[in-house]
């Protein structure tokens, strides 16, 4: 199952809705609280999906771009007005020093990682902001997750630090957040009456369904929010 299917399954969709992240909009408002961005400064949503977030940035009054690899994501959000670019977070198409604020939400442990925050990096002008919202892990690094998505490349909260400031980034902000994950896996044992139930739901196979609850008892994911400034 390749990633962009995973997120569109209804499976998913049910629980999480449209931002298709643990959190939805809260985290998101969490940042741009934070981080106060000046009417008229430029912001892209890399990983944007349908485009959830492009409208508070917008209410911002930001000039709001959103860049997604997914076609399907992108033809939805389209239909909202939103500004779109179809491309990998590994090859931004913009030129170098141009935007101000990078949201990355859920999407980066998708990536190439460190190419992706090389990326960030370039485009950002000099005090720009990186916002990361995304998975980590706990427990033992598991290579083997049955499912590609965002606990695949999952690492510990001390290796996200590292790679963000071998960047060139000074870290602002770094929450644990693992209390909206714990809801949304509340949700889902809710809605499908295990997390077994769920990952059966989304692959159609109990043995994935059973490997993807091993892997996770072993790597006990968790949620982070981070918050850094181009150096």
């Amino acid at each position: 199952m390749r990633t962009n299917e995973l997120y569109s399954a209804p499976s998913v969709q049910a629980v999480l809705g449209p931002t298709l992240r643990p959190g939805g909009m809260l985290l998101t408002q969490r940042i741009l609280e934070y981080i106060a961005p000046e009417p008229g400064s430029w912001a892209l949503d890399a990983g944007c999906s349908y485009g959830a977030s492009l409208g508070l940035l917008r209410q911002y009054g930001l000039n709001a771009i959103g860049l997604d690899i997914c076609q399907k994501f992108l033809l939805k959000a389209q239909k909202h007005g939103h500004d779109l670019v179809h491309s990998s977070l590994n090859a931004l198409p913009f030129t170098s020093q141009c935007l101000d604020l990078i949201l990355c939400e859920c999407a980066w442990n998708l990536t190439d990682k460190e190419t992706s925050l090389a990326e960030f990096h370039r485009v950002l002008r000099p005090q720009g902001i990186l916002a990361v919202t995304d998975m980590f892990v706990q427990g033992e690094l598991d290579q083997s997750w049955p499912v590609q998505c965002c606990f695949a490349q999952a690492t510990t909260l001390e290796r996200v630090q590292e790679q963000v400031m071998t960047a060139g980034f000074h870290i602002e902000v770094l929450e644990d957040q693992s209390q909206v994950l714990k809801k949304a896996a509340a949700d889902f044992i809710f809605q499908y009456g295990s997390l077994h139930g769920f990952w059966q739901a989304v692959t159609g196979d109990p043995a994935l369904a059973e490997q993807a609850c091993t892997s996770a008892k072993e790597a006990r994911p968790g949620l982070f929010l981070l918050i850094a400034r181009r150096i």
